[in-house]
């Protein structure tokens, strides 16, 4: 079923334009644990991380775009220490995160916000308070009058080194060739970064990585993807 518009004008935000889907279909098990669930772990705009009831020392680690939450819920697993933050814009996809995050036991150690990333890392995440970055897939908006909305833009990220502690991590992934040069291209020029592939450009896939449903779409038609790993730079 299609979510209903009651249940989108209360979950959905509504002020801050965006490009993409904004509907989808999900069950109505769906949307029943989204319903119960959202108001535990959700980041509506008016709190912040500091709202959010992280337990002191934990490491926090944010995925943007986390799709139908297969990568969220591996690292969930894979890191049982960290606190897994969770943007996402397409409310259905954020339905079926929370059921698999539920399903898989780790769903209390995620926070989940529906804004926009800009919005999330301008207002709900304070300086120096993440760990790492994940960017997986994220849409490549091939025509080149809508490269302007990739997320991956000179602004984005010298405010995501503003919120990495120092040490943190931004890690991407792109099968698509053109905007993974196009990120490559930004983030290496970004002050405060080091390309940790060095001259190489990108790393080797992770060995324990998930394949998401969006990597392997780009493996069935013939796409390699492309790994980039980030460290920010520790001054004294």
């Amino acid at each position: 079923m299609r979510l209903t518009k009651e249940f989108r004008q209360q979950y959905s935000q509504q002020e801050m334009r965006t490009h993409g889907r904004k509907n989808g279909f999900v069950t109505t098990g769906q949307e029943a644990r989204l319903l119960h669930w959202l108001p535990l772990i959700g980041l509506p705009k008016e709190k912040t991380l500091r709202d959010a009831n992280i337990p002191e020392g934990s490491p926090v680690v944010m995925e943007i775009g986390f799709g139908n939450g297969d990568f969220l819920v591996q690292q969930a697993q894979l890191h049982p220490d960290w606190i897994l933050v969770g943007a996402e814009i397409y409310l259905p996809g954020v339905a079926k995160a929370v059921a698999r995050l539920e399903d898989a036991g780790v769903v209390e150690r995620t926070r989940i916000t529906q804004l926009p990333a800009q919005f999330v890392m301008e207002h709900q995440v304070s300086a120096e308070s993440l760990d790492g970055i994940f960017i997986n897939h994220p849409d490549p908006w091939p025509k080149k009058k809508h490269h302007k909305r990739r997320i991956i833009q000179k602004d984005f990220a010298a405010l995501m080194v503003t919120r990495l502690k120092p040490g943190g991590f931004i890690k991407l992934a792109s099968d698509i060739e053109d905007l993974a040069e196009w990120m490559r291209e930004i983030l290496d020029q970004t002050p405060g970064l080091q390309n940790m592939a060095g001259d190489a450009g990108y790393i080797q896939r992770d060995a324990d990585r998930v394949t998401t449903k969006f990597e392997e779409r780009g493996n069935h038609a013939g796409r390699q993807s492309h790994f980039l790993h980030y460290q920010k730079i520790v001054t004294n």
